[in-house]
């Protein structure tokens, strides 16, 4: 035994040991490759003497939270020295240095800025960007010793109006003295779409039976509840804008809307209300712009409690100069190139020195196949949402990652990045087992497709993972059946594995997910238990050289209106206590 001893003494030096919690009490809990006995498989001897009773057990478990280490002290260095511990963290609890900020610093590696970095949240509606908040935030995190992921390029979603405006065709002045309508926005909701976004009062927008309807819960002041549009272009001062559409409710009330400058929120006209009953009734109204600045078309509509309908949706410029001529598709995609051009430079300039790995492009595969060869097609306006922008049906299938590739990797290198430069293409249902994870294996075939032409490079694959845990046992054990499955492909391909956005929710016996009020403590330790299931097979089978790192989206449970609202998807609760799941995550990495 005391050699033994030694050797241990040997072996744990102080450098070895992570980081403790700050508060005295909390127990040196060790990954376990430091607790490798070094003469384990050997004769053990003859039996020791009886060991006096156990003192009280402190050590980490389900009963003893506290006695776990932060996260990212768990990861072994040595054998998985390129893998990031990352979390999905909102930019402005970096600036406030919130708990979520704390949390994150303690824990994690990596830090990935949830919206800040997309398109719509940098391009404004007439085409300038602005960065300010993406550079705030890589100053904050390199305070905090925080890498930064970048997420995202290329996606569908999150772009502005601005795009559709440089395609909608070249803008031909009229002769001098002539003006014509031209139609802004138009809306007929019949594929199911609307492009309005909303807020206040927790009032609602759906479209139902080919109408948009928009829910008030309560009597408010007007200005609580409201949607709105943002135009590409500002308004013209002096110019008469006129709305044209039908509207009823669910009873007697009145609608109001004007032209809004968004800085300050000040209005720059507005139109006569709208009355309205349970009958469908045409509404032509006008107003003329009065201050400049303007491009939000908004509504108001708090004083009413119910339901309002509106259809056959017109805003029109009453009095354009100008007209446009479509484009070809070839002009379209060059136009579209220059954009794409223009903002992955922009970005770069921005991020090269300090931000290695993106994902690229993000959410590429559907969950269809098209033309019958096996593989899923490309996301497509044709078959998803109208208030997307889909890049690839102007760029082409094949050319939308080669750009996007091809301008990251050289813009990277003009604006001093020297580190290598990782890019991932980023999925979700990658580990679907509804289809033998159909949907990876056709991203792995898309992958070779954009490869072959010998010069565009994909790092690496990232899988989102918004998962659940199931109470029903089959439902459970295919599930964990094809996450091992997905590893193994991803891992067959030699590229960088990423768990990208891993949250969890729980789905009862009914098939009923549940909210966090509704957890018992047996199915807050079977999440725990999945979490290790999950974190234990990254390592089993993914090769250290391919391991980037995991990354979870929601560490703390998400309240009401946020991205899985109300679900115990977090491994902290709403008040930044360790759940089971944190034990989970711990024990899967210590597994390692």
């Amino acid at each position: 035994m005391l050699i033994f001893a030694l050797l241990c003494f040997a072996a744990c030096t102080p450098e070895d040991i992570p980081e403790n919690d700050k508060e005295d009490d909390k127990e040196d809990v060790r990954p376990p490759w430091h607790d490798k006995e070094e003469n384990e498989g050997q004769d053990p001897g003859p039996e020791p003497d009886p060991e006096p009773a156990p003192e009280p057990d402190n050590s980490p478990s389900y009963n003893n939270l506290d006695a776990y280490d932060h996260l990212k002290n768990y990861v072994n260095r040595s054998v998985s020295p390129n893998f990031k511990l990352g979390a999905a963290i909102p930019v402005d609890d970096f600036f406030k240095k919130s708990s979520r900020y704390e949390m994150a610093v303690n824990n994690f590696d990596e830090m990935t800025p949830e919206n800040a970095f997309k398109h719509a949240s940098v391009v404004r509606a007439d085409g300038t960007m602005d960065f300010s908040r993406v550079k705030r935030t890589l100053d904050e995190a390199e305070k905090a010793g925080m890498s930064v992921f970048g997420h995202t390029l290329a996606w569908h979603a999150q772009q502005t109006a601005y795009l559709n405006s440089v395609i909608k065709g070249k803008k031909v002045e009229l002769p001098s003295g002539e003006t014509s309508e031209a139609v802004l926005l138009e809306a007929d909701f019949n594929n199911g779409e609307s492009p309005f976004m909303g807020w206040g009062n927790n009032s609602t927008r759906s479209v139902q039976n080919g109408a948009l309807k928009v829910s008030n819960p309560s009597v408010v002041q007007s200005w609580e509840a409201q949607f709105a549009y943002d135009m590409a272009s500002p308004f013209e001062v002096g110019k008469i804008y006129a709305l044209r559409f039908r509207i009823k409710g669910s009873s007697k009330g009145k609608l109001s809307a004007g032209l809004q400058i968004t800085d300050g929120y000040k209005s720059a006209g507005e139109y006569p209300a709208v009355e309205f009953d349970t009958a469908w009734k045409n509404v032509e109204i006008k107003c003329e712009c009065t201050a400049a600045g303007g491009n939000r078309l908004i509504f108001s509509f708090g004083e009413f409690a119910g339901d309002i309908y509106i259809d056959d949706f017109y805003f029109i410029d009453t009095a354009s100069t100008y007209e446009y001529l479509p484009l070809t598709d070839a002009e379209k995609k060059e136009v579209l190139i220059g954009e794409m051009d223009r903002w992955i430079k922009g970005m770069m300039e921005v991020t090269a020195t300090r931000v290695s790995a993106w994902d690229a492009v993000n959410e590429a595969i559907s969950g269809w196949d098209g033309n019958g060869d096996g593989y899923y097609d490309l996301e497509s306006g044709k078959g998803g949402s109208s208030s997307n922008f889909y890049w690839q049906d102007y760029l082409g299938d094949i050319d939308y990652v080669r750009i996007v590739f091809e301008k990251a990797r050289k813009y990277y290198a003009e604006c001093g990045g020297t580190a290598p430069l990782r890019l991932f293409i980023n999925d979700y249902n990658l580990e679907s087992d509804w289809d033998d994870n159909k949907k990876l294996k056709s991203l792995i075939n898309w992958i070779q497709k954009w490869e072959a032409d010998g010069v565009t490079k994909v790092d690496g694959i990232g899988t989102q993972m918004h998962i659940s845990c199931y109470a029903d046992q089959n439902t459970q054990r295919s599930k964990e059946e094809h996450i091992v499955k997905m590893l193994q492909l991803m891992s067959n391909t030699g590229k960088l594995v990423k768990i990208s956005e891993l949250d969890m929710g729980y789905v009862d016996i009914h098939g009923n997910s549940l909210k966090v009020s509704q957890m018992t403590d047996a199915q807050h330790r079977a999440m725990a238990d999945f979490y290790e299931f999950i974190i234990r097979k990254y390592f089993e089978i993914v090769p250290p050289a391919q391991q980037y790192g995991i990354t979870h989206w929601a560490p703390v449970d998400p309240p009401t209106g946020a991205w899985r609202g109300d679900e115990p998807a977090g491994i902290w609760d709403g008040n930044y206590n360790r759940k089971y799941a944190y034990a989970g995550y711990a024990n899967g990495l210590m597994a390692y």
